[in-house]
């Protein structure tokens, strides 16, 4: 190339960046017009570049408008997206309304801060080929019912997403793994109305902060355990249930909030022996067994009484009888109906569902017939040696009948009728009487040898 075309290439290139640099200039007096600016911004100026709170880079092309706690009303105009060098766009803590504009076309923001206003919607392609975004806080808005848009998918280098009480609805998509992702460490949605369980892809992410309390959220929390990653996690106020899994991975967790939900079972000595821990809430539960003992450096909340546990004594073990009958309910997933009423150290003491003792506080029935029980038959039952009737009928076990059962010296009855039990009925006493009618697999061929005795013949 010859050194007269590369002066005109300079100056096309000249001619283009200065066009492009009056298009901000419009822009940017648009924007002028639809804000009400308080005294105290001076945009008066007719170059945008000298405004206050605007920043420019040596082409005048704008890349940075913040504008924030300013007490600026109005709204955004719809051209904003041609503002194609802007970086850093924060007008948080004002009270502009109206929608937020599209801004698919500014591929290079990485900042976007619209925090507590009074912005009432979004546009349906937020996010779209926005891959250079980096942050996103939107929170404290009254949008109208929208849900989590896919096209957060295209913001490849997103790293924190805080979306908190700006009447989010719908589920949590599952494509928040590090491979959709990879550089998102905060999501933060809490006080919304999103509903559903925590999606799996959970479990494949780099998260460190999740914060998704003040839900309409159910289900299982055993994703965590994939979760190494997390150093905060607040869960709080939504109708989780189960039994916080194994979290011993999770080496750097300082805070874990699961107050106010339906969480049941023990809580895990891998959980309380974590040396990261600092905060720890747990009240208003249906948490089983022991009261667990933490480390003195762990600000702890449990109120008492607020749980299932056995004693209120950090730490003291319970009855054998509450530790046998706690094993039964393992079995069964530990059940929110059980944790509910199996309260307490005494079985025998108070109206435990489906127990009945003798008059020496011996644990007798196990009656369980009909509570939409799920899991597999117990061995456990076998520690509860003065058990003379256990009753599993009508419900959805699987698996076979422990042998650990005949081993029960005052056993009367076992009935396990209308399940899905299967296998080899183990030998009784004559003087048991096992029922086990309803279980099509029941026998001595388990449903795999069946299986594969049909499709022999």
């Amino acid at each position: 190339m010859t050194r007269s075309h590369l002066c005109l290439l300079c100056l096309l290139l000249s001619l283009v960046n200065f066009a492009a640099s009056q298009d901000d200039a419009t822009i940017m007096q648009s924007l002028k017009s639809t804000l009400h600016l308080t005294p105290d911004v001076d945009w008066s100026n007719p170059d945008p570049c000298k405004w206050p709170s605007v920043q420019c880079d040596g082409s005048n092309r704008v890349t940075r408008i913040q504008l924030k706690q300013k007490g600026i009303s109005g709204t955004l105009p719809p051209d904003l997206q041609k503002l194609s060098e802007l970086i850093v766009l924060e007008l948080f803590s004002n009270k502009i309304s109206g929608p937020v504009p599209d801004l698919s076309g500014l591929t290079h923001l990485q900042r976007l801060n619209l925090h507590d206003n009074l912005f009432d919607s979004t546009p349906a392609n937020l996010f779209s080929g926005m891959n250079s975004l980096q942050e996103v806080y939107l929170d404290n808005n009254p949008f109208a019912s929208w849900e989590i848009p896919e096209t957060i998918k295209e913001a490849t280098s997103l790293k924190n997403l805080s979306l908190v009480n700006c009447n989010l609805a719908g589920s949590i998509p599952d494509f928040f793994s590090s491979q959709t992702l990879p550089s998102l460490v905060s999501l933060k949605l809490s006080r919304n109305n999103l509903q559903g369980v925590l999606p799996s892809s959970f479990g494949a992410s780099s998260l460190q902060q999740l914060y998704l309390n003040g839900q309409k959220l159910f289900g299982s929390i055993s994703v965590l355990q994939k979760m190494t990653s997390l150093v905060e996690v607040d869960l709080q106020a939504n109708t989780f249930w189960g039994p916080i899994p194994d979290l011993s991975g999770l080496q750097s967790l300082r805070l874990f909030n699961v107050r106010e939900n339906q969480l049941t079972g023990l809580v895990p000595p891998s959980f309380t022996g974590l040396k990261s821990l600092t905060v720890v809430n747990l009240t208003n539960n249906c948490f089983q067994g022991p009261t667990p003992l933490f480390d003195n450096s762990v600000a702890v909340d449990i109120i008492a009484n607020t749980n299932s546990f056995c004693l209120e004594t950090a730490g003291a073990p319970c009855d054998p009888r509450v530790e046998a009958l706690l094993s039964v309910a393992d079995s069964f997933g530990y059940r929110v109906k059980l944790a509910k009423s199996w309260k307490g150290n005494d079985p025998c003491g108070r109206s435990w569902l489906g127990i009945t003792c003798s008059g020496s506080n011996d644990v007798t029935v196990v009656d369980l017939g009909r509570q939409e029980l799920t899991g597999t038959i117990p061995p456990s039952f076998a520690k509860l040696t003065s058990l003379e009737t256990i009753n599993l009928s009508n419900n959805q076990l699987t698996g076979s009948i422990p042998t650990e059962l005949t081993n029960l010296p005052m056993l009367r009855t076992l009935d396990v009728s209308n399940n899905d039990i299967h296998g080899d009925v183990p030998k009784f006493s004559p003087s048991v009487s096992v029922v086990t009618t309803g279980n099509v697999n029941i026998g001595p061929v388990s449903p795999t040898d069946w299986k594969s005795f049909r499709n022999r013949i």
